[in-house]
Protein backbone atom coordinates (compact mmCIF):
# COMPACT_ATOMS: atom_id res chain seq x y z
CA UNK A 1 0.00 0.00 0.00
CA UNK A 2 2.86 2.36 0.79
CA UNK A 3 4.16 2.08 -2.79
CA UNK A 4 0.83 3.20 -4.27
CA UNK A 5 0.43 5.95 -1.64
CA UNK A 6 3.84 7.37 -2.60
CA UNK A 7 3.16 7.12 -6.35
CA UNK A 8 -0.11 9.05 -6.18
CA UNK A 9 1.39 11.68 -3.89
CA UNK A 10 4.04 12.35 -6.54
CA UNK A 11 1.14 13.44 -8.79
CA UNK A 12 -0.51 15.58 -6.11
CA UNK A 13 -3.25 13.06 -5.35
CA UNK A 14 -4.14 12.41 -1.70
CA UNK A 15 -2.27 9.57 -0.04
CA UNK A 16 -5.56 7.88 0.88
CA UNK A 17 -6.33 7.30 -2.82
CA UNK A 18 -3.10 5.33 -3.18
CA UNK A 19 -3.80 3.48 0.05
CA UNK A 20 -7.25 2.44 -1.20
CA UNK A 21 -5.85 1.20 -4.51
CA UNK A 22 -2.99 -0.56 -2.69
CA UNK A 23 -5.40 -2.30 -0.32
CA UNK A 24 -7.58 -3.47 -3.20
CA UNK A 25 -4.48 -4.57 -5.12
CA UNK A 26 -3.23 -6.61 -2.16
CA UNK A 27 -6.61 -8.18 -1.43
CA UNK A 28 -7.45 -11.56 -2.98
CA UNK A 29 -11.16 -10.66 -2.79
CA UNK A 30 -13.09 -7.51 -3.71
CA UNK A 31 -13.65 -5.28 -0.69
CA UNK A 32 -16.73 -3.34 0.39
CA UNK A 33 -16.78 0.33 1.27
CA UNK A 34 -16.95 -0.44 4.99
CA UNK A 35 -14.13 -3.01 4.80
CA UNK A 36 -11.89 -0.42 3.13
CA UNK A 37 -12.79 2.18 5.74
CA UNK A 38 -12.13 -0.25 8.64
CA UNK A 39 -8.85 -1.63 7.33
CA UNK A 40 -7.34 1.70 6.43
CA UNK A 41 -8.84 3.50 9.43
CA UNK A 42 -9.75 6.50 7.29
CA UNK A 43 -12.91 8.57 7.20
CA UNK A 44 -16.02 7.77 5.24
CA UNK A 45 -15.47 10.95 3.19
CA UNK A 46 -11.89 9.95 2.27
CA UNK A 47 -13.03 6.51 1.16
CA UNK A 48 -15.92 7.95 -0.83
CA UNK A 49 -13.77 10.55 -2.61
CA UNK A 50 -10.97 8.06 -3.18
CA UNK A 51 -13.27 5.44 -4.70
CA UNK A 52 -14.91 8.07 -6.90
CA UNK A 53 -11.56 9.25 -8.26
CA UNK A 54 -10.32 5.69 -8.79
CA UNK A 55 -13.58 4.81 -10.59
CA UNK A 56 -13.32 7.90 -12.79
CA UNK A 57 -9.76 6.96 -13.76
CA UNK A 58 -10.78 3.38 -14.50
CA UNK A 59 -8.38 2.16 -11.77
CA UNK A 60 -11.05 0.10 -10.00
CA UNK A 61 -14.25 -1.65 -10.91
CA UNK A 62 -17.27 -2.88 -9.03
CA UNK A 63 -17.47 -6.56 -8.22
CA UNK A 64 -19.92 -8.82 -6.43
CA UNK A 65 -19.44 -8.77 -2.66
CA UNK A 66 -20.65 -12.11 -1.41
CA UNK A 67 -17.36 -13.30 -0.01
CA UNK A 68 -16.19 -13.12 3.60
CA UNK A 69 -15.02 -9.61 4.40
CA UNK A 70 -11.93 -10.47 6.42
CA UNK A 71 -9.82 -11.94 3.63
CA UNK A 72 -6.86 -9.73 2.79
CA UNK A 73 -3.12 -10.04 3.06
CA UNK A 74 -3.35 -13.59 4.40
CA UNK A 75 -5.84 -12.79 7.17
CA UNK A 76 -8.42 -15.39 8.06
CA UNK A 77 -12.08 -14.56 7.35
CA UNK A 78 -14.05 -12.86 10.09
CA UNK A 79 -16.46 -15.41 11.52
CA UNK A 80 -20.07 -15.31 10.33
CA UNK A 81 -19.75 -11.91 8.70
CA UNK A 82 -20.77 -11.80 5.07
CA UNK A 83 -20.59 -8.68 2.93
CA UNK A 84 -23.43 -8.24 0.45
CA UNK A 85 -23.84 -5.63 -2.24
CA UNK A 86 -21.14 -3.55 -3.86
CA UNK A 87 -17.44 -4.24 -3.55
CA UNK A 88 -14.40 -2.97 -5.40
CA UNK A 89 -11.51 -4.65 -7.14
CA UNK A 90 -8.43 -3.08 -8.75
CA UNK A 91 -7.87 -2.73 -12.47
CA UNK A 92 -4.66 -4.64 -13.08
CA UNK A 93 -4.04 -3.68 -16.71
CA UNK A 94 -1.37 -1.00 -16.95
CA UNK A 95 -2.70 -0.07 -20.39
CA UNK A 96 -6.16 0.65 -18.94
CA UNK A 97 -4.73 2.59 -16.00
CA UNK A 98 -2.62 4.84 -18.21
CA UNK A 99 -5.44 5.24 -20.71
CA UNK A 100 -7.82 6.26 -17.91
CA UNK A 101 -5.42 8.91 -16.64
CA UNK A 102 -4.89 10.24 -20.18
CA UNK A 103 -8.60 10.45 -20.96
CA UNK A 104 -9.78 11.77 -17.61
CA UNK A 105 -6.94 14.03 -16.52
CA UNK A 106 -4.36 14.91 -19.17
CA UNK A 107 -6.64 15.50 -22.18
CA UNK A 108 -9.00 17.95 -20.40
CA UNK A 109 -6.02 19.73 -18.81
CA UNK A 110 -4.34 20.14 -22.21
CA UNK A 111 -7.56 21.52 -23.72
CA UNK A 112 -8.05 23.95 -20.84
CA UNK A 113 -4.43 25.13 -21.07
CA UNK A 114 -4.74 25.79 -24.81
CA UNK A 115 -7.88 27.85 -24.21
CA UNK A 116 -6.00 30.06 -21.74
CA UNK A 117 -3.09 30.87 -24.07
CA UNK A 118 -4.71 33.85 -25.85
CA UNK A 119 -5.43 35.52 -22.51
CA UNK A 120 -1.88 34.86 -21.28
CA UNK A 121 -0.49 36.25 -24.54
CA UNK A 122 -2.59 39.43 -24.17
CA UNK A 123 -1.40 39.86 -20.56
CA UNK A 124 2.24 39.38 -21.63
CA UNK A 125 1.87 41.94 -24.43
CA UNK A 126 0.44 44.43 -21.93
CA UNK A 127 3.25 43.84 -19.41
CA UNK A 128 5.53 46.54 -20.76
CA UNK A 129 9.28 46.01 -20.32
CA UNK A 130 8.84 42.58 -18.72
CA UNK A 131 6.55 41.50 -21.52
CA UNK A 132 9.29 39.93 -23.63
CA UNK A 133 10.11 37.40 -20.90
CA UNK A 134 6.44 36.50 -20.48
CA UNK A 135 5.86 36.30 -24.24
CA UNK A 136 8.73 33.80 -24.45
CA UNK A 137 7.09 31.72 -21.73
CA UNK A 138 3.69 31.86 -23.44
CA UNK A 139 5.32 30.72 -26.70
CA UNK A 140 6.92 27.80 -24.82
CA UNK A 141 3.52 26.85 -23.39
CA UNK A 142 2.01 27.09 -26.86
CA UNK A 143 4.69 24.72 -28.20
CA UNK A 144 4.06 22.26 -25.38
CA UNK A 145 0.30 22.47 -25.97
CA UNK A 146 0.72 21.72 -29.68
CA UNK A 147 2.97 18.76 -28.91
CA UNK A 148 0.45 17.41 -26.43
CA UNK A 149 -2.30 17.72 -29.05
CA UNK A 150 -0.13 15.66 -31.38
CA UNK A 151 0.95 13.04 -28.85
CA UNK A 152 -2.30 12.45 -26.94
CA UNK A 153 -4.28 11.03 -29.90
CA UNK A 154 -1.35 8.75 -30.74
CA UNK A 155 -1.11 7.50 -27.17
CA UNK A 156 -4.86 7.02 -27.01
CA UNK A 157 -4.81 5.01 -30.22
CA UNK A 158 -1.97 2.85 -28.93
CA UNK A 159 -3.68 2.25 -25.61
CA UNK A 160 -7.07 1.41 -27.04
CA UNK A 161 -10.57 2.76 -26.34
CA UNK A 162 -11.48 4.86 -23.33
CA UNK A 163 -12.24 2.69 -20.30
CA UNK A 164 -15.91 2.68 -19.41
CA UNK A 165 -16.93 2.99 -15.80
CA UNK A 166 -19.56 0.56 -14.58
CA UNK A 167 -22.50 2.19 -12.91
Amino acid sequence: MQFFAEVVQAFGVPKSVGQIYGLLYASPEPLSFSAIMERLEISKGSVSQGLQLLRTLGAIHEAPADSPSGIANGESPMPSRQVRGMAYAPELGLRKLISGVLHEQVTPLAAMSAARLPRLRALAEAAGAEGEFYLDRVEQLDTWSKRLKTVLPLLSALLGPKPRSKK
